[in-house]
């Protein structure tokens, strides 16, 4: 039998886990201070409801729970081909915390209170082909503000998970903006249909990847409207990054002035009351991968470490799937993986690390080792008990590694031997 975790998951060590710990506590801690509640989700959701939620490629990538019994043999029974194979599967497992959440409402809304501020902190699943940085299980730390329209809702949203993002050690980074409505009217008024924005917006997405005439070959593949193509690509070669493309410029070419006149409001909310410790900008080629997103997009990102660290939106949509009736909602994610590897790659140290001692006796001194392990623990240690081994030096070394402080011998009490380190 197999003996390692199956590829995209991972087994985490004690010292992983207490660090996976205490970086989401840091974050509930600074969540619950701000006014949001925690609330949790079943891992598992009906299928129909995984298809038909507007997640974009995620759709693609759903763990897929087949019916059982005479269900299944029914399923079977009707025939399957690659146009209903979905017919064998009735539930499947949440592949974001927003979906979950979007339904939550819908079916305790007359329990909640709105505006309803909550947070989410759960392992989700994706199909995903394993490589770095793409884990088949992972953890999301959301916080949502479910029942506002308020550009106000945007700016909270902002401060709190950049002030979270601060507690746990990230703090050189920037706040990217855009407005899936303003993409949209830009894209428009280029040329492009409106059932075609989607897809240009994928493309669009890939510029810093592939560039300009990466951009224009795939649209130019695509078989859109040669016109369009060159409006859109002519406006983006006066610049040589997206990110240099001013609010001011977009929204002198569009009719309808609000999408970026929210966006103005968002900036300079966060702007008056950040401090100065971070910069928001506007940013026309952030999309954000999910279909669901129907106004205000971000993205935060580290300039130390040159990636997304934390991302959301807006997605007014979403929840009037399930109630029939529109419901505004906007949410932030904590991109929780990276944020570890970071952390596990450049170190960091855990604020209880030197409480945590291993109390060292002989077979016998078991009563004497208890009693002196809880007269530490009465003054904040963190206390272990160990019989000692026979190659003591090897041992000692591991509880090192794991991030032990020092070691007590019962034998000969000269207290705490701490470790070098």
């Amino acid at each position: 039998m197999k003996i390692t975790s199956v590829k995209g998951t991972n087994d985490y060590l004690p010292n992983e886990v207490e660090i996976r710990d205490y970086l989401q506590n840091e974050i509930l801690k600074v969540y619950v201070e701000n006014g949001f509640e925690h609330i949790t989700t079943p891992v598992i959701e009906d299928i129909e409801n995984l298809d038909k939620s507007d997640g974009g490629e995620n759709l693609n990538l759903i763990f897929k729970i087949m019916k059982r019994g005479d269900k299944l043999d029914k399923a079977l029974a009707s025939g399957v081909t690659s146009q209903n194979e979905n017919v064998l599967a009735d539930m499947g497992l949440r592949y974001d915390l927003t979906l979950p959440l979007s339904r939550y409402f819908a079916n305790n809304k007359d329990k909640l209170t709105l505006p309803m501020k909550c947070i989410q902190m759960d392992r989700v699943y994706r199909a995903e082909r394993p490589q770095k940085g793409r884990l088949r299980e992972f953890v999301q730390c959301d916080i949502d503000i479910i029942g506002s329209d308020s550009r106000d809702s945007e700016v909270e949203l902002i401060l709190i998970t950049t002030k979270a993002l601060k507690a746990i050690g990230m703090k050189n980074f920037k706040v990217k903006v855009n407005d899936r409505r303003l993409l949209r009217a830009f894209l428009m008024d280029c040329g492009f249909e409106e059932s075609q924005l989607d897809s240009v917006c994928i493309t669009f997405d890939k510029m810093d990847k592939v560039g300009l005439e990466g951009v224009k070959k795939e649209l130019e593949e695509k078989e859109f409207a040669e016109a369009a193509i060159a409006k859109f690509t002519g406006f983006l070669a006066n610049v040589s990054n997206p990110q240099e493309i001013s609010l001011e410029s977009v929204k002198d070419i569009l009719v309808d002035k609000a999408p970026a006149e929210s966006l103005e409001y968002i900036m300079k909310s966060v702007n008056e009351l950040c401090n100065g410790e971070f910069d928001v900008v506007f940013d026309l080629s952030l999309v954000r991968g999910q279909g669901y997103y129907t106004g205000t997009v971000f993205e935060v990102e580290s300039i130390d470490f040159k990636g997304a660290i934390a991302g959301g939106g807006r997605y007014d949509n979403l929840i009037g799937k399930f109630l029939g009736q529109q419901v505004s909602a906007v949410g932030f994610s904590i991109g929780f993986e990276r944020i570890f590897s970071i952390l596990m790659e450049h170190g960091i140290d855990l604020p209880n690390k030197g409480n945590k001692i291993a109390v060292m006796y002989d077979e016998g001194e078991l009563t004497a080792a208890y009693k002196l392990a809880e007269k530490y623990r009465a003054e904040g240690k963190i206390c272990s008990l160990y019989v000692k081994p026979k190659k003591m030096g090897k041992f000692l070394g591991k509880l090192e590694e794991r991030g032990y402080a020092g070691f007590i011998n019962v034998s000969n009490d000269d207290g705490i031997s701490y470790f070098e380190n």
